[in-house]
């Protein structure tokens, strides 16, 4: 009978959760925009709400990535601190009515929010941020 893999160091886990929560926060705004542009405006009130919801998830994912930037490796950490600021950035412009600069900016931030979720599920715990290593097979 064939064994299972090992699970990933608890980092990995916490790092790759992180990840996914803000690009399904990404992925919802796009949908809502999406909905409301193309002519239903009832979902115009979800992209607000989603807005702060997708802020408030960027910026604890990129607390996560900081707190643990050891196992989160450079590149990771800056893109999940690039990714709050975007999405910073992109809810001021939505919120003073500047669309085509915000529609162009959600489209870059669906870009780095892919780019952190990929980066971050092919990232490999760099031994000296282990305070344990992970079971081998």
């Amino acid at each position: 009978m064939p064994s299972l893999p090992a699970m990933p160091h608890p980092h990995l886990i916490v790092l790759r959760s992180a990840a996914t929560l803000v690009l399904s926060a990404v992925v919802a705004q796009a949908g809502w925009a999406a909905a409301f542009i193309g002519g239903e405006p009832g979902y115009r009130a979800f992209h607000e709400v989603g807005a702060w919801v997708t802020v408030t998830l960027t910026v604890a994912c990129a607390l996560v990535y900081l707190v643990l930037r050891a196992s989160a490796g450079p590149v990771n950490v800056t893109l999940a601190v690039l990714l709050a600021a975007m999405v910073a950035v992109q809810t001021g412009l939505g919120s003073s009515g500047v669309v085509a600069p915000h529609v162009f900016l959600g489209v870059l931030i669906a870009m780095v929010a892919t780019a952190l979720t990929s980066w971050t599920y092919r990232h490999v715990l760099p031994e000296s941020s282990a305070s344990s290593k992970p079971r081998s097979q």
